[in-house]
C-alpha cells in the first residue's frame, strides 16, 4: 500500500502538471477534462467495474446480488435502458445525469422509470446511484450496462465507450447456453483487444443445473475460454439464489473479487491514468509547438493565417455537412428496405391467417391466437433487427473511416497555414474519441434493444379487438368468422407500426452518428485553436506579453518532454 500511494502521488503530480501547463498555454479544454475526470477518479481510488452480458443472462440480478438487495429493476425482457453507475453512499440516493451536463435528484424507488419501455427522457445519459453496500465501501464503482439481444449489435458503443472507461470487466455468461457464437465472436474480436487482461467471467444461473451438470458447464467454459484467453478467471454462481439468501457461490466470487482488486486494482488505476497522461502530453506538445510557431510571426501575418485557418474550419464545416448528408442518404435507403420487408411480412402473414384460423377450433383460437400473432412478430423482428444491425454497423464503420480521412485533411491544413515544419498531429479518431468521450455510435445498442418489447406489446395491443370478441363466448362459427375478418387487418396495422418503430430507431442512430461527425471535427482542432488564439492575444498585448508567452512555451516544451519520460518510466515500473 505504501508503494502504491507513492506511485499514485507521482502519477497525480504528473497529471496535475499537464493540466497546469495546458491552462497556462491556453488549452482550457484539455485542462478542464483532466481536472474533472481522470484526476478525481485517481484521487478517490474509484475503480470502475463494468458488467457486460446479453439480456436474460441475469446481469442486473447479478448487480443486485452484489448490492445485497433488489435495488435495480429486473424482468424477463431487457430492462436497463441507460447506464447505471453505483458507488458507496449513505443513505441511498440517486440522480439522473443529462447530456447537457445538468443533473436531477430522483427517488431510488423510481428507478423503474429508466427501464426499457419506461417514460425516461432520451437526454438522460446515465443514472448515478449511491448505496451502502459493503462491496462498494473501498471505492468500487459498479457500472450496469444496457442489455441487448446480441452484444455484437452494440459492439461499437461497448468498445468505444464502456470498455475504455472501465478498470475491469465482469462478462456474464448463462449456464444454460455458455459461450454462444455471438459471445465468442465478441470476446475474441472486441472485448479482449480493448481490455487486455482485466476480464472476469461469471457463469450465472447454475442453480438450474445439477451438481454434475455444473461441473461439466464450468469445464466447458474454461476449455473454450482458454482458446481465447490465457488462464481465464471463471466463476460460477446463482445471483437469484443470492438475493433469496440461499447458498449461491456469490460469497466466493466477492472474496476472490476483493482479492483480485487488492492485487490488481492499484496497478490498473495507475496504468489507465498514465495512458491518459501520455496521450494528453503528446497532443499538448504538438499544440504548444504550433503556438511557438505562431509567436514567431508578425501580428499582421498571424492575423492573415488565423483568417486562413478560419476559412479552413468553415470549409471543414461544409465537409461535415456533406458527410452528414451521406449518412442520411445511406440510412434513408436502409429505411426504405426495412419498410418494404416489414410490409411484405405483414401482407404474407395476413394472407395466411384465414387458413390458419379455419384449421383451429374456437377453444384454440381463444387460447393461442394472441400468442401465435405475438410469436410470429417477435421472430420476424429479431431476424430483421439482425439484418439492420449489420447494415448500421457498416454505416458506423464508414463514418469512422471518413472522419479519420477528414482528420488527416485537417492536419494538413494546419501545416499549410503554419508552415511545413509544423509538428505533425497524429490524431487517431478512435484514440481521440476515447480521450474526449464524444463517440456516440452506440445509440443503436440502446435504442434498438427496445424493439422486442415494442413489438411484443404492440402485437398484444392490436390483437385486443379479436381477443375481446372471442372472450364474449360467441358461437364457434361467429368467432371464427370475426377472427378471419379482423385478424388480417390487425396484422397489417401491426406491421406498419413495426416499420415505423424501426425507422425511428434508425433515425436516432443516424442523428448520433451525425453528432459524432460534427463534434469530432470540433474537438480535434479546439485545443490547437485555443493555443493559437492565446498567441494572438499575447501579440496584441505587446512585446512583454509575447516574450512572456515565448518563455512559457519553451519551459512547457521542456517540462512536457520531462513529464513524458517520467510517465513512461512509471509505466515500465508498473
Amino acid at each position: 500500500m505504501t508503494e502504491y500511494q507513492e506511485q499514485k502521488s507521482s502519477v497525480l503530480a504528473a497529471l496535475r502538471e499537464i493540466a497546469e501547463l495546458a491552462q497556462q498555454s491556453g488549452a482550457e479544454t484539455l485542462a478542464i477534462k483532466l481536472r474533472s475526470d481522470r484526476i478525481p477518479r485517481l484521487e478517490n481510488d474509484r475503480f470502475h467495474l463494468v458488467v457486460l452480458g446479453e439480456f436474460n443472462h441475469g446481469k442486473t440480478t447479478f448487480v443486485n446480488a452484489l448490492l445485497g438487495r433488489a435495488v435495480l429493476p429486473v424482468g424477463v425482457m431487457p430492462t436497463t435502458a441507460v447506464i447505471h453507475r453505483i458507488r458507496f453512499g449513505e443513505p441511498a440516493s440517486a440522480s439522473a445525469q443529462y447530456s447537457d451536463g445538468t443533473e436531477r435528484a430522483i427517488s431510488v424507488d423510481d428507478l423503474k422509470q429508466f427501464e426499457v419501455g419506461g417514460k425516461q427522457d432520451s437526454s438522460v445519459q446515465h443514472i448515478d446511484l449511491l448505496y451502502p453496500a459493503p462491496v462498494l465501501r473501498e471505492g468500487l464503482v459498479l457500472v450496469d450496462t444496457p442489455g441487448v439481444n446480441d452484444l455484437n449489435e452494440a459492439r461499437a458503443e461497448i468498445t468505444y465507450d464502456y470498455i475504455p472507461r472501465s478498470d475491469a470487466i465482469v462478462f456474464l455468461l448463462d449456464a444454460g447456453q455458455i459461450l454462444k457464437e455471438s459471445e465468442r465472436s465478441f470476446v475474441s474480436g472486441k472485448l479482449l483487444s480493448a481490455s487486455k487482461n482485466k476480464v472476469l467471467f461469471v457463469v450465472n444461473k447454475v442453480d438450474l443445473l445439477s451438481d454434475e451438470e455444473q461441473k461439466e458447464a464450468l469445464a466447458y467454459a474454461r476449455k473454450h475460454l482458454e482458446e481465447l484467453v490465457p488462464d481465464p478467471k471463471v466463476y460460477a454462481l446463482s445471483a437469484q439464489r443470492a438475493l433469496e439468501g440461499k447458498p449461491s457461490g456469490i460469497d466466493t466470487f466477492v472474496d476472490e473479487l476483493q482479492s483480485f482488486l487488492k492485487l490488481q486494482r492499484g496497478r490498473m488505476l495507475l496504468e489507465n491514468a498514465l495512458d491518459v497522461g501520455l496521450r494528453a502530453t503528446h497532443h499538448l506538445t504538438s499544440g504548444v509547438q504550433i503556438q511557438r510557431r505562431a509567436l514567431e510571426m508578425e501580428q499582421s501575418e498571424l492575423e492573415r493565417r488565423l483568417n486562413s485557418l478560419g476559412e479552413n474550419l468553415r470549409a471543414s464545416e461544409e465537409r461535415y455537412a456533406q458527410r452528414s448528408q451521406q449518412i442520411r442518404e445511406s440510412l434513408a435507403g436502409l429505411k426504405g428496405k426495412v419498410r418494404s420487408n416489414v410490409e411484405r411480412f405483414g401482407d404474407q402473414f395476413a394472407e395466411a391467417l384465414p387458413a390458419e384460423i379455419d384449421q383451429s377450433g374456437s377453444a384454440d383460437l381463444r387460447k393461442y391466437l394472441a400468442g401465435f400473432i405475438e410469436e410470429r412478430f417477435r421472430g420476424f423482428a429479431e431476424e430483421q433487427a439482425d439484418e439492420v444491425a449489420v447494415r448500421l454497423e457498416q454505416v458506423a464503420e464508414e463514418t469512422i473511416a471518413f472522419v479519420t480521412d477528414d482528420t488527416q485533411v485537417q492536419t494538413q491544413r494546419l501545416r499549410d497555414v503554419f508552415g511545413d515544419d509544423t509538428p505533425r498531429l497524429e490524431l487517431d479518431v478512435n484514440t481521440f474519441a476515447y480521450d474526449v468521450g464524444v463517440f456516440a455510435v452506440g445509440a443503436f445498442g440502446i435504442t434498438m434493444m427496445m424493439l422486442s418489447n415494442v413489438v411484443v406489446g404492440g402485437a398484444l395491443t392490436v390483437a385486443a379487438p379479436v381477443l375481446a370478441y372471442l372472450f364474449r363466448g360467441r358461437a364457434d362459427k361467429l368467432v371464427r368468422a370475426r377472427a378471419k375478418e379482423e385478424a388480417p387487418q390487425i396484422v397489417r396495422e401491426a406491421a406498419a407500426s413495426m416499420a415505423s418503430a424501426f425507422e425511428r430507431r434508425i433515425d436516432e442512430f443516424g442523428e448520433e452518428l451525425i453528432r459524432f461527425v460534427s463534434t469530432a471535427g470540433e474537438e480535434m482542432t479546439r485545443n490547437i485553436v485555443e493555443l493559437v488564439r492565446a498567441a494572438q492575444a499575447a501579440q496584441a498585448q505587446g512585446d512583454d506579453a509575447r516574450r512572456k508567452l515565448e518563455s512559457s512555451v519553451s519551459i512547457s516544451i521542456a517540462r512536457l518532454s520531462e513529464l513524458q519520460g517520467r510517465m513512461e518510466s512509471l509505466k515500465t515500473t508498473l
